[in-house]
C-alpha cells in the first residue's frame, strides 16, 4: 500500500478536518489535502491527480454527492476511492452513494478506530481490533529457530480507539475524566477519601498546603477536596493563595472539616469555595457534591471556550470585512473595468480569451465578496448602502452582455433591448452582482431552447426591471421563494441566491417579487430614480 498516496479530505466543518487528518497521518499518510466544499474540491481535482477522498455529504456549493457523480463521471476518477463521511443514516441515502458509486460509507459521529478500519478496509487493508488500531502492518514471521524469540513490546496506542469524530464527548463522561486533588495532613482520612472516589475519578493526594500549592501548580487538577485545620499553612491561606494564582483560581474547592460552626462555613465560602463539607463526610453525599460541581465546572469551562471562540471570530470578521472592504474591492473594480475596457476594443482571439477569464474571475470574486460580508451586514441592518446615479440601461446591457458570454454552453436565448438614458438611483456595483446572479438564475431555471427577456418600465419614483423565462417555480418552493435556505432543486445551490437578491434590493430603498404560472416566471425588481 502507497503511504505517499494524495489524500482530499472534503468537509465544511474544520474541526473534522482536522479530526480525520491526525488519524490519516497516524496510520502514514502525510500527503494530506483539505476543502470545504465540493467545489474547491473539484477545483483542486482539476489541477493536481488526488488519490483517494474522504468527503462530507452535506455542503454549501456543491454537496459530497455531487462531487462522488462528478467524480465517476470523469476518466481520471472512474474508480478512485471515496468514502462518504455523512449524518444521513435512512436507507434511501445510502442507496443513492451506492448507486452514485460510494467505496465506503461512514455515519458521524464515529470511533477513531471505526474509522481506521473502514479507511483500510477501503483499500484491502484488514486493521486488527487492537491493542493500537493504528500499528505499522505486521511484517512477514520469521523463519522458525529453535530459541524461543524475546516476546515484543505491545505497540503503545497513539490514538485511543474510543475517541469519538464528529462529536463532542457528553459532558458526563468528561466528568469521569476528572482529576481530583485531596488534601490533608492525616494519611488515615486521604486513605479513606480516595477509597471512596478511586473508581470514578483520579486521584492526586498532598498532605500539606504547600504540597497542595505546587501540585496543582504542575498538574491539571479539576477539583480540590480541602481540609482546613493542618499545621504550617491552613486550608483558608491554601484556598487564599490558590484563589491568588491565576493558573489555580479557577478550580473549585470543597472544605472537608471537623469545624462546622456557621462562621466557619461563611468564612471558607468568601474565600471562594464551592462548597462545605463537614466531618466525617459520609460517602454518598460527598460523591453527589463532587459530581455536582464537577458538572458545573465543566459546564463554565465549555462556556468560556465558547466566548473565547466567539470573540475570536468576531475579530477574524471585523479584520476580514476591513480587509475586503478597502483592500479588495477596489482593484476588483479596476481588473473588471479594465478587463471590459479591451474587450470592446479590437483583440486577437488568444487576448481575447485571457481578457475573458480575467473579467470572470474579477466578477466571481466580487460575487463572493457581495454574497458573504455585503449579505451578512444586511441581515444585521449595518450595511450603508453608497446610492449614486448611474444609467440602468447601461449597466443591464453590460450584465447581459457578461451572462451571455459566462453562460455560452446554455442553449438559452437572452434578449433585451436597452432604453437610452434611464437614470437609477442606487450602487452599481452592487446592482451588477444582484442583476448577474438574477440573469444566471433565470437561465439556469429555463429549459433548453427557452428565452429570458429583460424589460425596463417606469413607475412612480421608481424603475421596475422584469425578468422574464420559461419554465415555473415548483409549488413547494413558492411561498419560501426568497426566505434563507429556501428549497431547491438547483444542483450545489445553497439557498442564499433568490435572498441575497432580496436583501441587495431592499437595502438600496427597493423591492422585488416573482410571479410564476402558466409555464414561465417573472421576477420583477423594483429600484429608485430620481
Amino acid at each position: 500500500m502507497d503511504k505517499s498516496a494524495a489524500i482530499l479530505i472534503v468537509d465544511d466543518y474544520l474541526l473534522i478536518r482536522t479530526h480525520v487528518r491526525q488519524v490519516l497521518a497516524e496510520l502514514g499518510f502525510l500527503n494530506v489535502l483539505q476543502a470545504d466544499n465540493g467545489k474547491t474540491a473539484q477545483d483542486l481535482m482539476r489541477k493536481q491527480q488526488i488519490d483517494i477522498v474522504v468527503g462530507d455529504w452535506g455542503m454549501p456549493v456543491m454537496s459530497g454527492i455531487d462531487l462522488l457523480k462528478w467524480m465517476r463521471a470523469d476518466h481520471r476518477y472512474t474508480t478512485t476511492p471515496f468514502m462518504m463521511l455523512t449524518a444521513e443514516t435512512n436507507p434511501q441515502s445510502v442507496r443513492t452513494a451506492l448507486q452514485a458509486g460510494v467505496n465506503a460509507y461512514m455515519i458521524k459521529p464515529f470511533t477513531v478506530h471505526s474509522f481506521a478500519s473502514k479507511f483500510m478496509a477501503m483499500l484491502g487493508v484488514t486493521l486488527e481490533a487492537a491493542p493500537n488500531p493504528f500499528a505499522r502492518p505486521a511484517q512477514p514471521a520469521p523463519k522458525p529457530n529453535p530459541a524461543p524469540a524475546p516476546e515484543p513490546a505491545p505497540a503503545p496506542a497513539l490514538l485511543p480507539a474510543s475517541n469519538v469524530i464528529g462529536l463532542t464527548a457528553p459532558i458526563g463522561e468528561r466528568v469521569k475524566k476528572s482529576t481530583v486533588l485531596i488534601v490533608d495532613d492525616i494519611p488515615t482520612n486521604i486513605e479513606v477519601l480516595a477509597g471512596v472516589l478511586k473508581d470514578e475519578y483520579a486521584i492526586k493526594v498532598a498532605i500539606s498546603g504547600k504540597k497542595a500549592l505546587e501540585i496543582a501548580d504542575a498538574f491539571h487538577i479539576d477539583l480540590i477536596l480541602l481540609d482546613i485545620m493542618m499545621p504550617a499553612m491552613d486550608g483558608y491561606e491554601t484556598c487564599r493563595q490558590l484563589k491568588a494564582n491565576p493558573k489555580t483560581a479557577h478550580i473549585p474547592i470543597i472544605f472537608l472539616s471537623a469545624r462546622d460552626a456557621s462562621e466557619d462555613v461563611v468564612a471558607g465560602l468568601r474565600l471562594g469555595a464551592v462548597d462545605y463539607v463537614s466531618k466525617p463526610a459520609d460517602p454518598t453525599i460527598l460523591k453527589a457534591r463532587l459530581s455536582a460541581h464537577l458538572l458545573l465546572a465543566t459546564a463554565m469551562q465549555d462556556i468560556r471556550r465558547q466566548n473565547e471562540l466567539l470573540i475570536e471570530n468576531a475579530r477574524l470578521r471585523e479584520d476580514v470585512e476591513r480587509i475586503t472592504r478597502h483592500d479588495l474591492k477596489s482593484p476588483i473594480a479596476v481588473a473588471l473595468h479594465g478587463s471590459q475596457s479591451l474587450l470592446a476594443g479590437q483583440l486577437t482571439e488568444p487576448q481575447r480569451e485571457q481578457a475573458h477569464m480575467i473579467e470572470t474571475a474579477a466578477e466571481n470574486a466580487l460575487e463572493m465578496i457581495n454574497r458573504t460580508l455585503d449579505v451578512y451586514k444586511m441581515e444585521q441592518g449595518s450595511y450603508q448602502a453608497a446610492l449614486q446615479l448611474f444609467d440602468l440601461g447601461e449597466l443591464l446591457a453590460r450584465v447581459c452582455r457578461h451572462v451571455a458570454l459566462a453562460c455560452d454552453g446554455a442553449d438559452v436565448a437572452l434578449q433585451f433591448a436597452p432604453p437610452e438614458d434611464v437614470m437609477c438611483l442606487g450602487e452599481p456595483l452592487l446592482c451588477y452582482s444582484m442583476f448577474n446572479n438574477v440573469l444566471k438564475n433565470a437561465i439556469e431555471a429555463s429549459p433548453a431552447g427557452g428565452k429570458v427577456s429583460v424589460n425596463i418600465a417606469p413607475g412612480y419614483g421608481n424603475l421596475h426591471v422584469m425578468i422574464d423565462n420559461a419554465g415555473e417555480v415548483p409549488a413547494a418552493a413558492r411561498e419560501r421563494f426568497f426566505d434563507k435556505y429556501a428549497p431547491s432543486d438547483k444542483v450545489g445551490g445553497s439557498g442564499l441566491g433568490t435572498y441575497s437578491i432580496r436583501l441587495m434590493a431592499e437595502v438600496q430603498g427597493g423591492s422585488v417579487s416573482m410571479d410564476t404560472g402558466h409555464g414561465r416566471t417573472r421576477l420583477t425588481i423594483t429600484l429608485p430614480c430620481p
